[in-house]
């Protein structure tokens, strides 16, 4: 089946799963530890049916919503997904252009396979790091400092009781980073 003849989801897992290597395909599909999340979520939106309004107040559509303080012109946005250019040559380069043409923002993750300098400018919507603390907090504390000079916000993605604080950034669970 080709791309331009899927139409649902199930449809776009069986065709990535004839056209990718297999270990590709089940990093994309799987899901973290016993894949009990997974699960709960996918039996969740199973239940829900989703019912058009069919040509009822379509000329003057506002999407947009503000998430972390930032204008989103859609209610979703492309979260962070680690090795990007595993799945496709340009990785996140194509994620983040994608992202700004629909106005939405684009998420980086600390396995990403393009540098945070490089999206910082090459992007104008809104953009965030998924921070991993490491052991080294030099490496963390850099990382920080890379995203705040990038201009993107960073995202505490593991639950830790340490506070790090590095310039005017400090980063607390849950929090995001900007400089004042």
């Amino acid at each position: 089946m080709r791309i331009e003849q899927c139409c649902n989801i199930k449809d776009f897992r069986l065709t990535a799963r004839r056209r990718l290597p297999g270990p590709i395909f089940h990093y994309i599909d799987g899901a973290a530890d016993d894949e009990v999340t997974y699960r709960r979520n996918t039996e969740a939106y199973e239940q829900c049916d989703l019912v058009p309004n069919v040509l009822a107040g379509v000329e003057s559509i506002d999407m947009s919503v503000t998430v972390m303080g930032q204008k989103l012109e859609m209610p979703l946005f492309c979260s962070p997904t680690a090795l990007q250019r595993l799945f496709h040559h340009d990785g996140e380069r194509a994620v983040a252009k994608a992202a700004e043409k629909f106005g939405t923002m684009f998420g980086i993750s600390s396995l990403g396979t393009v540098s945070v300098e490089e999206i910082g400018t090459s992007i104008r919507t809104p953009k965030l790091f998924q921070l991993y603390f490491h052991k080294d907090r030099g490496l963390t504390n850099n990382m920080i400092e890379r995203c705040i000079a990038a201009n993107l916000m960073c995202w505490r993605s593991l639950s830790t009781r340490s506070r790090v604080e590095t310039g005017s950034a400090i980063c607390e669970l849950g929090s995001l980073l900007r400089r004042p």
